[in-house]
């Protein structure tokens, strides 16, 4: 049986669709956190980015990839995964802001042995910075109200009811 026949595309069939593209980043080597406030992106060197790449967003199925290019054309040079769902971590521990600037983050960046480190990324421009952390807190959204629509279906199927008007909220407390 095929991805398409289960209902549930496997990892290497699923679509992928892009969110958002940046065309200028620059990324910077993350030093260890000196206190527990957070991450400080004077402290990176700012006028000496490591690369200036660009970023792009990508989802593939309840994942977002933040897929950081040195060059156009070219593998990612670092890849961010930002799992949605039951036992994934909180985005902030994946995608963080600094405390000392909206236009900089720090990504916790995998390989595909699952090893990870900490990647700083910025943006020349406030809007591009804004647009980049809406568009996650966009597909973390998404991913949300997909999972509270299953479960309303699972409600319903159990339920014995069917059809267009299912889902529709009622005094039943199960259906919130």
């Amino acid at each position: 049986m095929s991805a398409l026949e289960s209902g549930a595309p496997d990892d290497e069939s699923a679509l992928e669709i892009v969110h958002a593209r940046f065309p200028e980043v620059f990324c910077y080597r993350v030093p260890p956190l000196k206190t527990s406030t957070g991450h400080r992106a004077e402290d990176w060197g700012l006028g000496n980015p490591q690369l200036t790449g660009r970023a792009d967003l990508v989802a593939k199925g309840s994942t977002l990839e933040v897929r950081v290019f040195k060059d156009e054309g070219g593998a990612p040079a670092a890849t961010c995964p930002v799992r949605c769902g039951p036992g994934s971590p909180p985005v902030d521990a994946v995608v963080d802001a600094v405390v000392d600037s909206s236009r900089y983050f720090v990504l916790r960046v995998e390989n595909a042995q699952g090893r990870h480190a900490y990647l700083g990324i910025g943006f020349r421009e406030r809007d591009a910075a804004y647009d980049f952390k809406a568009a996650i807190c966009d597909f973390r959204r998404s991913q949300d109200r997909a999972a509270t629509a299953a479960a309303r279906v699972e409600i319903n199927a159990a339920d014995g009811l069917h059809g267009l008007f299912a889902t529709c909220p009622t005094d039943d407390p199960r259906r919130g």
